[in-house]
This record gives structure tokens, sequence and C-alpha cells, in this order.
């Protein structure tokens, strides 16, 4: 029906329509027909024509460009998909980034199945909410994207929670913000038990020594071990190390060992 107005628009044009839903030929057709209307509405001419004819027009171009925008949001959303769920997926097996070289022996092909069954059952269940207007079909071509693209996103920010140590106290941005203060200190964990044969005391007070000459101290936070104190010391490491140089762990241990071999520390 559609194709049968399109071709009785064209006849009363004098146009050569080689394919009947060529869109170039629709919106050619369309906007000569609306103009003649507008110009020759007061000379008689084409007053047998039909204004449901351009309602239905409208109609097969709105339906066809409905249809081209679903099919581009469906490539744009599939693609982002894969991009974000394989930028999960590598972050979430190299420890973000750390361990690439024992990549590959962390992929567990059981688990990746088990995720992608999940999330694909995810966007079929979204389908049933969302895009009511489309059919089921066209509905689950986008939300199982979605799903992916949502759980892609949820698994970077864990990822990169657990990482920089957000859900703590000491992460890289509170070391950051500590040497921007001027809040130098290490950060110590664990059981600390004296060494045998050796004078505790005056190794404490060697230790105390140099932690002020080389721009620190040390803070004893107990036997509780989290990655984001790892990471609160690989940044301050990396601050003294710019300060006192870069071998200065070894001359700090030379100096402790001169410290504790002579009778005055």
């Amino acid at each position: 029906m559609k194709g049968d107005l399109h071709v009785r628009i064209c006849e009363r044009l004098g146009l050569q329509c080689p394919c009947l839903l060529n869109q170039t030929s629709l919106i050619f057709c369309l906007s000569t027909f609306t103009l003649i209307s507008l110009f020759n509405s007061g000379s008689g001419q084409y007053k047998h024509w039909n204004p449901s004819l351009q309602s239905a027009l409208l109609v097969s171009f709105n339906s066809k460009r409905n249809t081209r925008m679903t099919k581009r949001s469906q490539i744009i959303l599939t693609i982002t998909a894969i991009i974000f769920f394989v930028i999960a997926f590598t972050l979430d097996i190299t420890s973000f980034g750390q361990d690439r070289n024992i990549a590959w022996k962390n992929i567990e092909v059981v688990r990746i199945l088990a995720i992608v069954s999940m999330v694909a059952l995810l966007g079929l269940l979204l389908g049933l909410f969302l895009f009511r207007k489309q059919n089921y079909r066209r509905r689950i071509e986008l939300t199982i994207p979605i799903a992916f693209i949502l759980f892609s996103c949820a698994g970077i920010i864990l990822t990169s929670t657990n990482y920089y140590g957000l859900n703590g106290e000491y992460n890289y941005f509170s070391a950051n913000r500590d040497i921007k203060n001027g809040k130098i200190q290490i950060l110590e964990t664990g059981l600390i038990l004296p060494e045998p044969n050796v004078d505790w005391d005056k190794m404490q007070e060697a230790e105390k020594k140099l932690e002020k000459k080389f721009g620190y101290k040390s803070v004893y936070l107990g036997c509780t071990v989290t990655h984001g104190i790892g990471i609160y010391n690989a940044v301050m490491e990396d601050y003294l190390e710019n300060v006192n140089g870069k071998n200065w762990r070894t001359k700090q241990r030379h100096m402790l060992d001169s410290l504790m071999s002579s009778k005055n520390p």
C-alpha cells in the first residue's frame, strides 16, 4: 500500500521512481508535492489532491527512519558493550594492569561463560520493562548490550576501588594529599618481633634518628593489611626516592648497621 501511494504521487509529478521505498525519492516526492500544493492551491490545479496521501507517506518515511535509527543504535550499543566488557575483563585478570605476564594464566573459561550467561539473562529481563513500544525481539537487541555495559562499568568501578584502596582510609589519593600537606609517613603492618641478640631499644632509637634524617616517620597500624596501604606506601616511597635519591634505602641500611655497631648511636 505504501508503495502504491508513492507511485501515485510520482505519476502525478511526472517522476520516474526506480525504487518504491528509496529514501531519497520519498523525500523528493514529499517535498515537491507539498511545494506544488502550496503554490497552486488557489489556481485549481491538483484539486483532486487527497491530504491522506501525504499523511500516509509521512508514516511510511518515519517508520523507515525509525527502523534505521534503531539498527544504528543497536550497532553502537553492541560495539560499546564489547569494548567495555573487554576493558573490564582485562583489568580484572591483570590486577588493574599490574600482572600482564600471567594474565592468560588467570583466564577461567567456565567463569567467563557463567558471567556472559548471567549478563545475557539480565538483558532478557530488562527487555520486559524497557522500550515497551517495540516488539520483544528488538527490545532485547538493545537491552542485552545495555546489560553488558552496566555490568562492565560496575566491574571497572569495583576493580578501581580495590586497586586504589578507595574503600579505606589509606589509598593513592590520601597519600598524595598527605604529601601535599607535608605529612610524610610509611605505614607498617603485621606482627613486629624483636630480632634475637639485638638491642631492641638501641635499634628503635637508631631507626628514629634515620627516619628524621631521611624525612619521614613510621606509623604502626597493627595486623590489618589492605591493598590501599600498599598503594599508600608505594606513593610515599616514590616521593622519598625523588627527595633522597634512588638508593636511599640502601644508604639507610648501611647507616643503621653503622649505628648499631657503634657504642653510641
